[in-house]
């Protein structure tokens, strides 16, 4: 429900929107290529006065592991020199802080010992944590400990199912996989008590990517094991493996799978009913606050964004005021536009342009060019939602009669610049 013409949300929520190091940093020497993508390692003071230009009031960003630890124990002492000084930097803005302590990437040294199905390396991460948040604690109020886990291990141990974004050690073992995800669980199980014993004012959580999955067939038995198998993993398994070991449950949504048998994924259908579906039913689970730590739909049509973006809200809008949701805020993906998982950079998540050209730098794509950053029409709307806390239901009502542009999910690399 509007209250007056407007779908304002509770006092105090946090609006922002969120980077990756390996995304968008540039330079990590970690397990995947070396990237300098939109190096904000370079520009992040500038960076930093954009997000506050689009009126955010928080900031999800990154810590990378392989920056701090390149070499098995040995502390990089310029690394930890470079975070103490960019997040001094960021905490002059004001804005609260949601900081990812493991996204997707990791030292290269790791897979020395089988990389996550060994316990070794779970002893390891969690002294990494324990490093990061004594030295990094002040500047972070919501710890993101492991951004999508079981998305990791289904791309690094299932990786061969689709080897464009698979990342080391490119295995196909289901086990292995399942190992992985248990392996993530342990070790977010015991950052929890190491970030809570170093640090009083940090929360701590993780982003976990969700999905609505439906059967292509809703009569075939096959196609609805492939949905209950899904929802159970993709949904639930880690969060019920550290129900009792988090202050928030993150959520990352995207869209809606249509699925056949053998756990096959035949349609993604943008479906902004999901949201509230999510949100609804992991509150009622597990009791914690809510935050959607990544939302967003890759286009440069800024019509079809802004379409997105309310879309979504008003659907977390209505589980806020509807279905009595506890909410903590809501994320954009991304603020930059920089590298995508498998994608290279044709999918255009971002609300800041970054100036460049895609260039073949010898195996892998790299961003070149000016790298001159320009707030979009869409990041400029974000901007006004986030200054306002809300927005007008003559806005919404605007852009939810415009011709819907979602279904199918938009294919990457197929939509031009206009």
């Amino acid at each position: 429900m509007s209250e007056k013409g407007f779908f304002r949300f509770p006092e105090g929520f946090l609006w922002g929107s969120c980077i990756c190091d390996y995304q968008a940093f540039g330079g990590a020497v970690c397990d995947l290529p070396l990237r300098w993508t939109a190096r904000h390692v370079d520009y992040y003071k500038q960076d930093f006065q954009l997000v506050l230009k689009m009126n955010h009031n928080a900031w999800r960003t990154s810590i990378e592991w392989a920056r701090i630890e390149s070499q098995e124990g040995e502390i990089n002492k310029d690394a930890l020199k470079f975070y103490h000084n960019y997040f001094s930097e960021l905490r002059k803005t004001g804005l609260k802080t949601w900081v990812t302590f493991h996204h997707f990437t990791n030292p290269k040294w790791i897979h020395n010992y089988q990389g996550w199905l060994s316990q070794k390396v779970v002893k390891k991460f969690v002294e990494y944590v324990e490093l990061a948040i004594k030295e990094f604690g002040e500047y972070i109020d919501y710890a993101v400990v492991i951004n999508e886990p079981q998305i990791y291990a289904l791309n690094s141990y299932l990786g061969a199912l689709s080897p464009d974004s698979a990342f080391p050690p490119f295995h196909n073992d289901i086990g292995e996989a399942l190992q992985c995800a248990g392996k993530m669980i342990e070790a977010l199980n015991e950052c929890f008590d190491v970030i809570h014993a170093n640090s009083k004012k940090t929360k701590v959580g993780i982003s976990n990517y969700c999905g609505i999955f439906v059967p292509e067939d809703p009569k075939n038995e096959a196609h609805k094991a492939s949905v209950d198998l899904a929802t159970q993993v993709m949904n639930y398994q880690v969060l019920d493996g550290i129900k009792d070991k988090m202050d928030y449950c993150g959520i990352d949504y995207y869209r809606k799978n249509v699925m056949k048998e053998d756990n096959i994924v035949v349609k993604e259908i943008t479906y902004p009913e999901g949201i509230r579906t999510l949100a609804t039913d992991l509150y009622k689970r597990y009791g914690k606050p809510v935050a959607i730590i990544e939302n967003g739909f890759p286009t440069h049509n800024n019509d079809e964004k802004i379409e997105f973006m309310l879309e979504h809200l008003k659907e977390f809008h209505d589980a806020i005021k509807l279905d009595k949701v506890k909410a903590l805020g809501y994320n954009w993906w991304c603020t930059l536009h920089s590298y995508e998982w498998g994608y290279d950079y044709k999918p255009f998540f971002t609300l800041v342009d970054v100036e460049g050209e895609e260039k073949d730098m010898g195996g892998y794509i790299d961003l070149v060019g000016s790298l001159k950053r320009k707030i979009t029409r869409a990041g400029e709307f974000y901007g006004k939602i986030c200054k306002n806390n809300g927005f007008s239901a003559k806005d919404y009502e605007k852009y939810h009669n415009m011709q819907k542009p979602f279904e199918p999910w938009q294919t990457y690399g197929e939509e031009k610049k206009p």
